[in-house]
């Protein structure tokens, strides 16, 4: 997938939106990097399940961390 990086030690997902119609994916790189990408689950077509792939998400792109 476009912007996914090399490394991935974590990863995070969120539901976004009541009933579920995309994820947000966070994951951590061993270099203690971020990055992010949404994806959609209710576009047609296809219909969500098997023929669902990544053509329905964003490239991954780095975001900071939350300041504590």
């Amino acid at each position: 997938m476009r912007g996914y990086p090399e490394g991935v030690i974590g990863v995070s997902l969120t539901e976004l939106a009541q009933p579920l119609s995309s994820l947000l994916i966070t994951v951590t790189s061993s270099g203690g990097g971020l990055a992010q990408t949404k994806c959609i689950l209710t576009a047609p077509p296809p219909p969500p399940g098997p023929a669902w792939g990544t053509e329905y998400c964003d490239g991954f792109t780095p975001i900071s961390a939350p300041k504590a």
